[in-house]
């Protein structure tokens, strides 16, 4: 048998070195061509004057920015959630942010994050006098949904009739049937209800979350058979971001605390 000297070991560690580097370089070339999707959904994303902005676009920017992917905030496509969300269902390498991750969802993407903490409740304007206490009664009401949002799911999986869900295309089809009185409640993330509410000049105290379907978390979520070394990468990044505390700091510019 050979003797095994420092040379012959120096010499097997010069061979397994690179392994980790070659797994990253093979993961960035992978980000390159990744399809990065997203929806109108402030305050996580939404657009101003062409220009993505918000808490979730800021996160996926910095992301792009530390695995040097030459990907920037203008590489990313806004889309219809719906639209968006079978893109990544069905194709490789498309992603899409800001997605809730729930058990449902679990093995049909891969997830990097969480980005940020989420509610999903039914709104209603005050008026109504809506007193919601089980999920039986929510079988009374005639209630707006995005199509494929986490609002229409988390109804279905309740078990709420599909003839009391009025799903539309996008939220802002939503929130106008909430305003109009079209609906008795929407379905949707209460942080971007009330966010929506105040941009379109609706005095918010006139309404009120009558009823908390869900409390979960935002992810980028990926196609199920986007590689491995390329959701590590991801994750990695992230999780560095949030032990030096960029994460945080892009959190509490929009008011949310960690």
């Amino acid at each position: 048998m050979k003797a095994v000297t420092r040379r012959t070991v120096l010499a097997g560690m010069a061979v397994l070195a690179p392994l980790p580097s070659l797994r990253l370089s093979r993961a960035s070339s992978d980000l390159g061509g990744l399809k990065v999707m997203t929806e109108e959904y402030p305050p996580y994303n939404y657009q101003v004057g062409g220009e993505l902005m918000g808490l979730s676009v800021e996160i996926m920017e910095e992301i792009f920015n530390r695995t040097a992917s030459g990907h920037s905030r203008s590489d990313i496509s806004l889309l219809p959630w719906a639209r968006g969300y079978n893109l990544t269902l069905q194709r490789s390498g498309h992603a899409l942010f800001s997605t809730t991750r729930t058990p449902d969802r679990e093995s049909l993407f891969k997830w990097v994050g969480p980005f940020v903490p989420t509610v999903v409740g039914l709104i209603a304007k005050k008026s109504r006098n809506l007193t919601i206490k089980t999920v039986q009664e929510l079988a009374d009401l005639r209630i707006g949904v995005v199509k494929d949002d986490i609002g229409q799911l988390l109804l279905q999986a309740k078990g709420v009739p599909d003839d009391r869900i009025e799903a539309v295309l996008s939220n802002d089809q939503n929130f106008r049937k909430l305003i109009a009185g079209r609906v008795d409640a929407i379905s949707y993330e209460t942080r971007v209800t009330r966010w929506a509410l105040q941009t379109r000049d609706v005095a918010l105290e006139e309404y009120e979350t009558v009823y908390e379907l869900d409390r979960g978390e935002l992810y980028l979520a990926l196609h199920h058979q986007t590689p491995d070394d390329l959701v590590d990468l991801l994750q990695s990044v992230f999780d560095t971001m949030v032990d030096d505390g960029t994460h945080a700091r892009i959190l509490e510019r929009y008011g949310i605390d960690t």
